[in-house]
């Protein structure tokens, strides 16, 4: 029985690498390859994968929103991130968004020869699960998240650098990435303060609290604010190769679900 495998990822000579290290694995493993999103869409839409090996940073779109398609159409497929950016609580978060492996870069090829010659393997060894009867108990409602845990899913999810949970006073309340304290502290601040300024701005446009969020461009990183619910910001530090689109997204999510619990 063939195995299907697609390997994502934007750096043509890691694919080269992975392709050439994987055609020790025989023809029983076929095996496609994918240099954007756009093309690997278009193979999933038109073929059934057993495993998928997906970069993490991604232009436009990221290896976390490509996982969420991908169990909406094949909730059976297997799902490995891969990423430079591998931390603690990267490896944490991902746990909650699917995923079934995880490999840091740089990579031992035999690592990922392991992993796809388990795909199968693991699938078919699960225990079947028994239907529910009347008395079966109910599972307890899960946790609600922490604020902590909110926005390292937002990090991970809108493939951030960093992001910071800020009072209009300026003060970090909580912050997560690849970001130090005293920086936090510093950009929460300027944050703060600017967008303190673009409502004092609205109100003498047109006497109300117009201005929700503001999006501030640089060369390398760009930084969109959002109001959580009047006295806290939510600032979000991503790469510019980024579509600002999924950040907003995420961001409004998570400052929703955020607000209930800074009441």
């Amino acid at each position: 029985m063939t195995t299907r495998v697609l390997v994502v990822d934007d750096d043509t000579s890691v694919l080269r690498m992975i392709e050439y290290g994987l055609q020790k694995l025989g023809p029983e493993y076929q095996i496609s390859l994918a240099n954007n999103m756009d093309g690997a869409m278009r193979l999933i839409e038109q073929n059934q994968f057993d495993l998928i090996i997906t970069d993490y940073m991604m232009p436009g779109l990221t290896g976390v929103d490509l996982a969420r398609v991908v169990h909406r159409l094949s909730p059976d497929t297997q799902i490995v991130l891969m990423t430079a950016y591998g931390t603690d609580k990267l490896r944490y978060t991902t746990t909650h968004v699917g995923f079934d492996g995880y490999i840091d870069k740089p990579f031992d090829i035999e690592k990922i020869r392991d992993i796809i010659r388990d795909a199968k393997i693991s699938k078919s060894d699960e225990p079947a699960i028994a239907p529910e009867t009347a008395d079966t108990p109910e599972p307890p409602a899960p946790s609600p998240p922490t604020i902590p845990q909110l926005l390292q899913s937002l990090q991970i999810n809108a493939g951030a650098r960093a992001v910071l949970l800020t009072n209009v006073a300026g003060e970090a309340i909580k912050f997560t990435g690849q970001i130090d304290r005293a920086k936090a502290e510093n950009i929460a601040a300027l944050v703060a303060a600017n967008f303190v300024q673009s409502t004092q701005l609205s109100t003498l446009l047109d006497n109300k609290r117009t201005f929700k969020s503001g999006f501030y461009e640089g060369d390398a990183y760009n930084i969109y604010v959002c109001d959580v619910n009047h006295t806290s910001l939510l600032a979000v530090i991503f790469d510019v190769k980024l579509r600002p689109g999924v950040v907003w997204f995420y961001t409004k999510q998570t400052a929703t679900e955020l607000a209930p619990l800074l009441a």
